[in-house]
């Protein structure tokens, strides 16, 4: 909306108007406003802004996802995979020891688990490395498990139980499910 002209002194002492206008929000165009997003810049009202650690943010930008900040740092990747393989051998026992008749379908409870305790670790974050995380701390925590406890870790039955607990746990700590 226009203000009206604003008197500006330039140099000379020579007066000059210049028309003012205010910016309006990008989601209420009658609503005008002098807030910014920190991320895209676009004009926002208070309505619409959403408050986060960096300052203001329009609801578009707060709401991109943990793949939206690049790829994760080694000490993070170490922390998810230390919580995932805990969780992947402490699972692997209860299938294997308590619980062995456990079948397919607490093989697949397992990954989800072991992919849910990677992303905790890594504070809510997906990433395709975090998923590559994930699955690799199900095969080393539940096949060595089995190679302690004296068992064969390619028997027929643990090789598809590998391949579907990986795989959940890929996908979930990854942000595909």
């Amino acid at each position: 909306m226009d203000r009206g002209p604003q008197v500006v002194q330039a140099r000379g002492g020579k007066a000059i108007t210049t028309p003012t206008t205010t910016p309006t929000c990008v989601n209420h165009p009658k609503v005008e406003t002098r807030l910014t997003c920190s991320s895209c810049g676009d004009p926002i009202c208070t309505r619409c802004m959403v408050t986060t650690a960096v300052g203001q943010k329009c609801p578009r930008c707060a709401k991109q996802s943990g793949r939206a900040k690049g790829n994760p740092e080694p000490q993070l990747l170490a922390r998810a995979f230390g919580a995932g393989l805990a969780v992947a051998a402490a699972g692997g026992f209860l299938l294997l020891v308590a619980v062995p008749f456990a079948g397919l379908l607490l093989a697949l409870a397992h990954g989800f688990v072991v992919g849910a305790a990677v992303r905790w670790a890594a504070r809510r974050r997906t990433h395709a490395w975090l998923g590559l995380v994930a699955a690799v701390a199900v095969l080393v925590g539940r096949g060595g498990l089995v190679l302690v406890l004296g068992g064969n870790p390619f028997a027929a039955r643990l090789l598809l139980a590998y391949v579907l607990s990986a795989g959940v746990a890929f996908a979930r700590a990854s942000g595909a499910w």
